[in-house]
């Protein structure tokens, strides 16, 4: 590294070292404000800007040791990592995030993470046995919470990475359940999935008419909606 990098480096630390020490310490409330600001910011897409408020935010939860705000902070910034598609980055910090959680008992929070976790090892590292493990470990924290919410979702997840690999056998008993229990507890943001997984299981169970039913509402309700990406996966099971 050239001198003058160096000497750069150096006064850049002693910068911001002092900085830290001088700048006023933020209360829980505060903090708090700032990681629904820095999740703001992700939900945009704004990835930079979620980036630094997310890391400003975990600095404060460490000053004050909180270890919930902590989990939370590398929550939003794996999050950030996984929406750049630096799938390795997202997986770290979220595991950062779920060893803070689980410190305190945090079981909204680590029923967060093991789903994300299940989310990157299922859909881009294709590793859907490890996958699916960090799924039903969500699944597990979900009941304990009695979250009928997160876990119609889950099992929706848990079933759309059993089909993905062809093994619909496993994966029935979690869309019944889904299937049971959407209208009560699912949200729209899923109800195309669910179509599609639906058309799925009738395709390889050989019911090409049900298949159809299925694909075809299931593209009619991603058209009219918002759920493009589950639309476009629609046309492609189709």
């Amino acid at each position: 590294m050239p001198l003058l990098r160096i000497v750069l480096s150096l006064l850049l630390l002693t910068f911001s070292t002092t900085f830290f020490a001088q700048e006023k310490a933020l209360t829980k409330k505060e903090i708090i404000k700032l990681i629904h600001q820095a999740n703001e910011s992700m939900i945009s897409d704004n990835f930079e800007k979620s980036l630094i408020e997310s890391r400003n935010t975990l600095k404060h939860s460490i000053r004050i040791k909180n270890n919930s705000l902590i989990a939370n902070s590398y929550n939003i910034i794996a999050s950030n990592f996984y929406g750049l598609l630096e799938f390795d980055k997202a997986l770290f910090y979220y595991k950062k995030g779920l060893l803070y959680a689980k410190k305190v008992d945090n079981y909204t929070l680590i029923n967060q993470l093991y789903n994300n976790l299940g989310n990157v090892y299922c859909f881009d590292k294709k590793q859907y046995k490890k996958g699916i493990y960090y799924y039903k470990k969500s699944l597990a924290y979900s009941k304990k919470i009695g979250n009928w919410e997160q876990i119609v979702f889950t099992k929706l997840n848990i079933t759309w990475a059993y089909f993905d690999i062809g093994h619909f056998t496993e994966g029935f008993p979690y869309l019944e359940f889904v299937n049971k229990h959407h209208s009560k507890h699912g949200n729209e943001s899923t109800i195309v999935a669910l179509n599609m997984l639906n058309g799925m299981y009738y395709g390889f169970k050989n019911h090409p008419e049900k298949a159809t039913k299925y694909f075809e509402n299931a593209i009619k309700l991603g058209t009219e909606g918002q759920e493009k990406l589950d639309l476009s996966y629609s046309h492609q099971e189709y």
